[in-house]
This record gives C-alpha cells, sequence and structure tokens, in this order.
C-alpha cells in the first residue's frame, strides 16, 4: 500500500511540473522537512511564549522584549548579514570557508560587544540593574551566538532539508526547554536573561562542532576572503534592515511603556511565525537559483511571484479567522492584541517579495538590494519616529503595515527592470 501511494504522489508531482514549472519532487520532499521544521519551531515557540503570557507580569515580559530588541540593534553593528554571504559560498562548493567565515564574524563582533557593555554601564550608574544586567549579557554572549549561529546556512545551502529538521529541533529546544525551566523557578527577569542568551550560545556552539564533524570540513583561506567582502556589503544592508526592525519596539517601550510593547509583541509574534511559513519557499529555492546562471534564474521569477502571492492571500485570510480562538485559550490576559494581531496580519500579503531579493542575494545584484533596502528602511524608520510618538500602540501597527507596503513596492520596481 506504501509503495503504491508512494508511486501515484511522485506521479501525480512529476505530471505537475508542466504548470508549475520546476522540479515539483525536489520542492514536495524540502518542503515537508521545513515545514516539519516550522511545525516543531512553531510548537516550541508557542510553549515559551505561552510561558511568557502566563507566568509572567506584562511589564516583566515587555522588559525582556526590549532587552531582546536591544540585542539586534546592537548585532546591526556586526557582520550581520554574513549567513546570506556564507550560504551562497557554501552552494557554490566552497564550505571550506566555514571556520574562517565565523572567526571573522567573531572578531567584528567584538565593538559591538563592547558598546553593549558601557550601555550596560550607563544603567548601573542610573540604578537599572536589570537592563545593566540584559546589555552586559549582550556584551558576553553574542559574540559566541553570532559567529557559531552561522553554521546553519551550511546546512540551507547544501539543500540537506531533512537533516535541517532534526539540527533544528534540537538547536531550538535545548534554550526553549531552558528558559521555560527558569521561568517556573524565578520570575526575575535577570535571570531569565541570562538563561536566554547562555542556552542561545551554547546550543550554537555545540551545533557548529557537529557540522564541522559532519561535512568534514577543515579551514583553508581560500575564498574567505572573497565571501567576507561580499558579507560585508551584505551586512551594510542588515545593519538597516535590523535598526529599523527594532525601532518599533524601541519606540513603544520609552514613548509607551512595557506593557503596551508586552501587547504588541504578543500580537506581533504569531504573525511572523506564520509569514515565516512562506519563507520556507524560499529556502528551498535559495540553492536552485544560486547554481543557476543569472538569466536562466531570471525567467521563472514572474511565475513564483504569481504563486507565492496565492499562498499570501490564503494565509492571511486563514489567519485573521484562526487567530482570536489562539488567544482566547492561550493568552487570556492578552485579549486585546487579538484585534492588533489581525490588523498587523495584513504585512503577509507583502510577504511574496521575498522571492525578488532572493534571486537578488543569490546573484549578488548589491547595488539592486542597495536602493530597495535603503529606500523603504528610511520609509519605515520616518513612519515609525512619525507615528509611535503621536499615536503609541497603532502608531507602531499602521507604520509596520505601511512600511512593508513600502518595501515590497521598491523590491516590484526593481523586479520590473531586472
Amino acid at each position: 500500500m506504501f509503495t503504491w501511494t508512494k508511486t501515484r504522489l511522485y506521479s501525480l508531482l512529476r505530471w505537475s511540473e508542466k504548470y508549475t514549472k520546476t522540479d515539483m519532487v525536489y520542492f514536495f520532499v524540502s518542503n515537508v522537512w521545513l515545514n516539519l521544521g516550522r511545525i516543531i519551531s512553531l510548537g516550541m515557540g508557542l510553549i515559551l511564549t505561552t510561558a511568557f503570557a502566563n507566568l509572567l507580569s506584562q511589564e516583566s515580559f515587555g522588559t525582556y522584549q526590549y532587552v531582546l530588541a536591544a540585542a539586534s540593534v546592537v548585532g546591526a553593528f556586526t557582520l550581520n548579514n554574513m549567513s546570506g554571504a556564507l550560504m551562497r559560498a557554501v552552494a557554490q562548493g566552497k564550505q571550506h570557508v566555514v571556520p574562517g567565515v565565523v572567526k571573522a564574524m567573531m572578531w567584528w563582533s567584538v565593538p559591538a560587544a563592547l558598546m553593549s557593555a558601557g550601555i550596560g554601564g550607563y544603567y548601573f550608574y542610573h540604578h537599572n540593574t536589570t537592563l545593566g544586567y540584559g546589555f552586559i549579557f549582550i556584551a558576553l554572549f553574542n559574540i559566541l551566538s553570532n559567529g557559531y549561529g552561522l553554521s546553519k546556512s551550511v546546512i540551507l545551502a547544501k539543500a540537506q532539508f531533512g537533516r535541517a529538521f532534526w539540527q533544528g529541533v534540537a538547536r531550538s529546544g535545548f534554550p526553549v526547554a531552558v528558559i521555560v525551566a527558569t521561568l517556573y523557578l524565578t520570575h526575575n527577569i535577570i535571570w531569565i536573561l541570562a538563561a536566554y542568551f547562555f542556552s542561545n550560545a551554547l546550543a550554537s556552539y555545540v551545533q557548529y562542532l557537529i557540522i564541522l564533524r559532519r561535512y568534514d570540513i577543515h579551514a583553508s583561506h581560500a575564498d574567505v576572503d572573497d565571501t567576507v567582502r561580499f558579507g560585508k556589503q551584505l551586512s551594510v544592508l542588515g545593519f538597516f534592515v535590523l535598526i529599523s526592525g527594532q525601532i518599533d519596539q524601541l519606540l513603544l517601550f520609552h514613548f509607551v511603556g512595557a506593557t503596551a510593547l508586552a501587547v504588541y509583541a504578543l500580537a506581533l509574534t504569531p504573525v511572523q511565525e506564520a509569514r515565516n511559513l512562506l519563507d520556507n519557499v524560499l529556502s528551498i529555492l535559495f540553492p536552485k537559483l544560486a547554481a543557476k546562471e543569472k538569466e536562466e534564474a531570471k525567467k521563472g521569477l514572474s511565475l513564483r511571484l504569481k504563486q507565492l502571492t496565492v499562498m499570501a492571500i490564503v494565509g492571511t485570510i486563514g489567519y485573521i479567522v484562526l487567530i482570536p480562538f489562539l488567544f482566547t485559550f492561550l493568552f487570556p490576559k492578552y485579549l486585546p492584541s487579538i484585534l492588533v494581531s489581525q490588523v498587523l496580519a495584513l504585512i503577509i500579503l507583502f510577504q511574496p517579495r521575498g522571492i525578488i531579493d532572493t534571486y537578488i542575494i543569490a546573484h549578488g545584484e548589491i547595488k539592486k538590494r542597495y536602493v530597495a533596502v535603503l529606500s523603504s528602511q528610511a520609509v519605515e524608520f520616518v513612519l515609525f519616529c512619525a507615528l509611535i510618538p503621536l499615536f503609541g500602540l497603532w502608531g507602531a501597527v499602521w507604520a509596520t503595515i505601511l512600511s512593508e507596503a513600502g518595501a515590497a513596492l521598491a523590491l516590484y520596481l526593481i523586479y520590473k527592470t531586472l
């Protein structure tokens, strides 16, 4: 029975290729593994979010989110987009660059760590020990997490999605277990932040060692400089993406308070997870796009864009309908977040733009990416700075939606010039 089903499914997938214009067997198998990984990730994220929402006060949860947002901003001052450069190198058969790229990433993280330590000292001086310790943890552990965390790119670049699934379960499961255990033992936000940063750094290091051994990777200086140079180019853009991507939470914390930030963060988190489901398709397509000649890869962009748009529309409608049940059952203290989350779900509609960005990265179209990212991030930054002080929580919501629409428009205009 199993063999018959497998044969019929294989035949159906091959038949569908004349309509989808892609290797459907590769797409189906890869997507199964990535979706399994996403389901596990969603499950673990749900456990963690439920624990935070029910065991911590809204103010403490908001403070936790603020420190995590600050960690991303500090990370912007490193080679923050080195993963894209490393994926490109590995997809082109240059896996020997991994140790050298990881080492470069760590060295470039040191100035940001010193900056974070200085901010922590500032908070200690003003007797805010919670934020003081938070920034010290960022300084101590982000160097390790930034460097060793790049190893995930190796598996994805090799399109070994089954292996990526099992690695991802272990990589994400350990920090979640440590943080949840800490939440049950104490409500002290300092210990919870320590658990978060330590567990993630340790998990990244272990994953790095496993990948070096599994793929028999030995350090070589060949191609490292070129990969790091490309990573620097991507990171200039990544700087603006990370800054504008966290400015909403930083401004909400300072202008409205930790409680409003908690409501906003809990509303936005499931939207981002839903949107990440579409990113599975992009992860599957990246190795294929990188391996093809530029003109050949460009021919299929129009069809892929239409396919992703249909998926985004269905996903948005499904999310808006289902999210009230999730919040009522799991987050009864955050019912005001339901409407906020439903409105924020509109950003899922703009996710198909990622296929254009994937093509641009895969084929090194840095100038075009500069234009798209800088213009859209400038608009996003201005919107957040203008609307949050005036309208608070809802200012952040509408600024998020308008900035996503602007980013999609910028990439679409570039797409028309490809």
